[in-house]
């Protein structure tokens, strides 16, 4: 009676057993699947690069101007950062809103006319030729829309179209566009006539144009602040500036060049000694650097303090809107190949990388140019068995453990 009972038991036994087994197989073979296809380790490729030694400096912006006298409604005929002469028109007073809508019109159809007056010229053109032309104009279209270059789309846009116009003419589908632009320009003339008579806004002087919104929202004194000494300068940044005018059409910038006015600490001016010139930019407002002359460097040792002023002579719209701003000053820029500094490893004394070589793992040694908180930049005369053994292209270790010269990965 008792045999009966147990085999039901073992049954049970077994059958768990069973499970167990196929439950460790199966996480046996789990982990084999994570060790060959996930990797211990990231790599990234070394590639050319240039890095820059910069400091960050705090001041103000500031060029000659004069203002433009303008209020009301007005519509800008030149953009900002245009360059403009004594007497040119830059705005014109819009007395209702439909004269606004009708200034866009009139410019479309110029650029309409104009596109159609160059399509027709496409004589003495091989059809190849003018084939291949529109298919790079749409392909420069497409990538302007796929990169969100949506400031060179209507260039684009144009381009394509007179392509595509010239291939029509070239191949009879078209005889002209002599009836399209003369009813254009009909329509061009009519809105002309009603625009001409309204009141205009025009420059007094040569220089480059800013639209009030676009124009610094402070008013700064050139002369002050040429004048002034390290104390004065710092006392003059501390009290701020007063607001700039803003029941005005603009301003425009008289000078070709700006100037940057800052006050830093003895140790920080100590690191222009020996440059003439450095680049120079505003992150989030004016991005590229700029080529800008160390125009003076005034210290004060009584008070600590250093007075630099910078001189560029690029003029952009983003450089006549600037103010008070925190500057990017790049004092030397080096060039070689980057190095993520998480690969660093230091074996015997000796700083390197490991590297992967097929499935094997190398450490080369490197010979530093330049390093900041993120990369390191080597020189691109790599040798293996020299004091720099990292070459381009490597693909560098940058995290990874277990690290050792010769190891399979």
């Amino acid at each position: 009676m008792s045999n009966r009972q147990d085999r039901p038991l073992a049954k049970k036994l077994l059958h768990a057993l069973g499970l167990l087994a196929l439950a460790l197989f199966l996480l046996y073979v789990a982990v084999q699947f994570v060790l060959i296809f996930h990797r211990s380790y990231k790599t990234e490729t070394a590639i050319r690069y240039t890095l820059a030694e910069s400091l960050n400096l705090t001041g103000v912006v500031a060029f000659d101007a004069v203002d433009v006298p303008g209020s009301g409604n007005l519509g800008y005929l030149v953009q900002d950062g245009e360059r403009v002469t004594n007497g040119t028109v830059v705005a014109e007073c819009y007395t209702d809103d439909t004269q606004g809508l009708q200034r866009e019109r009139l410019d479309r159809l110029e650029r309409s006319i104009t596109l159609l007056t160059k399509s027709q010229n496409s004589a003495g053109s091989e059809l190849s030729v003018l084939t291949n032309q529109t298919k790079q104009a749409l392909y420069n279209l497409l990538d302007k829309l796929d990169t969100a270059q949506y400031t060179g789309i209507s260039d684009a846009q144009d381009s394509f179209l007179l392509a595509q116009n010239r291939l029509q003419i070239s191949t009879g589908q078209t005889a002209d566009f002599s009836q399209s632009i003369a009813a254009l320009q009909t329509e061009y003339d009519g809105i002309k006539a009603q625009l001409d008579t309204l009141q205009t806004v025009t420059a007094t002087t040569n220089g480059y144009f800013s639209r009030t919104e676009a124009s610094p929202a402070i008013r700064t004194d050139c002369r002050a602040l040429a004048d002034a000494d390290p104390a004065t300068l710092q006392k003059i940044l501390a009290d701020g500036f007063p607001a700039a005018d803003t029941n005005r059409a603009g301003q425009i910038a008289t000078g070709f060049s700006w100037k940057f006015y800052a006050v830093c600490d003895l140790d920080t001016a100590a690191r222009f000694d020996g440059l003439s010139t450095v680049k120079i930019s505003v992150p989030g407002k004016q991005n590229t650097p700029l080529s800008a002359t160390v125009e003076e460097v005034t210290e004060d040792k009584d008070n600590g303090i250093a007075k630099i002023v910078l001189q560029c002579q690029t003029i952009s719209a983003e450089v006549l809107g600037l103010g008070c701003e925190t500057v990017q000053v790049d004092l030397k820029t080096y060039e070689g190949i980057r190095i993520d500094k998480e690969a660093l490893h230091i074996v015997n004394g000796q700083r390197g990388v490991y590297a992967k070589y097929g499935n094997l793992q190398r450490f080369l040694k490197i010979t530093t140019l330049y390093e900041n908180d993120s990369y390191i930049l080597v020189p691109e005369d790599g040798k293996l068995g020299s004091a720099n053994e990292v070459r381009l292209y490597d693909e560098i270790i940058v995290q990874g453990t277990n690290l050792e010269d010769g190891k399979l990965l």
